[in-house]
């Protein structure tokens, strides 16, 4: 959820930047907490919208409350926990006839008793589908006026599926969401079709041939997920990640993970399909701020969001001929960086109906405009 609000924040700048709707654009493809953005966007829910429900408390613009957005997975909880006894049981005869190691074996025996996930994506999904059937009728993908493809992981077999596309179009948006979004271990696997699916990001970080196949010359790629470069020379941290807790250290690894594979992806994708530029967006790796805070907390998605929007804001400023150049390649104009607002100010609060009719007006006075 870290990563979905940063790239809101990404959005909301190049919403401000460039002269195309970004609720217009050709195809979209998410993952993980990127599934979740994409989807919205494709439904006609603009950064402008998406920004005001991540900075703003308890309902926003999209009319449903953020807390949904993280369940607890107590009813599989309390069902394990009926099979303590037996799993205790057990576990007491095989140290006891020798076979185990004392209280290690014991430890490990009652992690049998967790959950597949301590929290559950049912609340994002119910979340999703009302948006989907307020600005779509309903919450199919061939109700979408663009494609969508949203990406998750076959638990079972370890095959990536992409949601949206001809084989798989009819399953609700939000379920395919909700399956993109499901991180092993903390979110329960999502079943779809009599199979389970995880976070799309577990077979690849970024499916950006899903995109070059659908024909796509420009690809704007958000990455928010990096890893910390901690130079414990110059003190950045007062010594060594691990001196900050597991969180720390298994945070770090994961990223060094994503990284890794999305480096390798992007340097494959530029030399075997040269004639297709990728806009690259990312945090740099000294940003403490991607890794310190607690994305459950509203101060703390403000302050995600708009950490977004500043550092696309200032990576166009130092670069705006070279974006210019790229940009104009694919009929797309840029706005001076130079004159965009250093922190997006989110309009005065109204119902949600003339949120949405506002949202409508932008869009018809872009158009008009070109």
């Amino acid at each position: 959820m870290t990563g979905a609000v940063y790239e809101i924040g990404c959005l909301r700048a190049l919403d401000e930047l460039l002269d195309r709707e970004l609720v217009d654009l050709d195809l979209y493809v998410g993952i993980s907490g990127g599934a979740f953005v994409a989807s919205l966007l494709a439904a006609g829910v603009t950064p402008r919208e998406m920004y005001e429900e991540a900075v703003l408390p308890s309902r926003g613009s999209l009319g449903a409350a953020t807390d949904a957005l993280f369940r607890w997975n107590g009813g599989e909880l309390v069902q394990r926990l009926g099979r303590a006894p037996r799993v205790l049981a057990g576990a007491l005869r095989t140290s006891l006839a020798g076979e185990g190691r004392g209280w290690s074996d014991l430890a490990w025996s009652m992690l049998e008793l967790l959950p597949a996930g301590l929290l559950t994506t049912s609340g994002l999904q119910e979340y999703l589908e009302r948006v989907f059937r307020a600005r779509l009728g309903a919450d199919r993908f061939t109700r979408l006026r663009r494609e969508l493809n949203v990406v998750a992981v076959d638990l079972d077999s370890g095959d990536a599926v992409a949601f949206g596309r001809r084989r798989h179009r009819e399953v609700p948006i939000s379920k395919a969401v909700a399956a993109s979004t499901a991180l092993p271990g903390l979110y329960r696997p999502v079943r779809i079709g009599g199979r389970d699916y995880v976070d799309g990001g577990v077979r690849k970080t970024a499916h950006i041939n899903l995109a070059i196949q659908s024909g796509a010359r420009l690809v704007i790629c958000i990455n928010p997920i990096v890893p910390y470069l901690n130079d414990t020379a110059k003190g950045a941290l007062d010594g060594h990640l691990s001196n900050r807790g597991v969180n720390w250290v298994l945070d770090q690894v994961m990223r060094i993970m994503l990284h890794g594979r999305m480096a390798y992806g992007m340097e494959r994708y530029r030399r075997e399909h040269p004639e297709v530029d990728i806009l690259l967006l990312q945090p740099t790796r000294d940003d403490m701020r991607m890794f310190a805070y607690n994305i459950m907390r509203t101060s703390a998605r403000r302050q995600i969001a708009e950490h977004g929007y500043r550092t696309t804001l200032a990576l166009f400023r130092a670069q705006a001929s070279r974006h210019r150049r790229l940009l104009a390649k694919h009929g797309i104009g840029l706005r001076d960086p130079r004159r965009a607002a250093e922190h997006p100010s989110p309009r005065a609060r109204g119902s949600h109906l003339s949120r949405v009719l506002q949202s409508s007006l932008d869009q018809l006075e872009s158009k008009l405009a070109r």
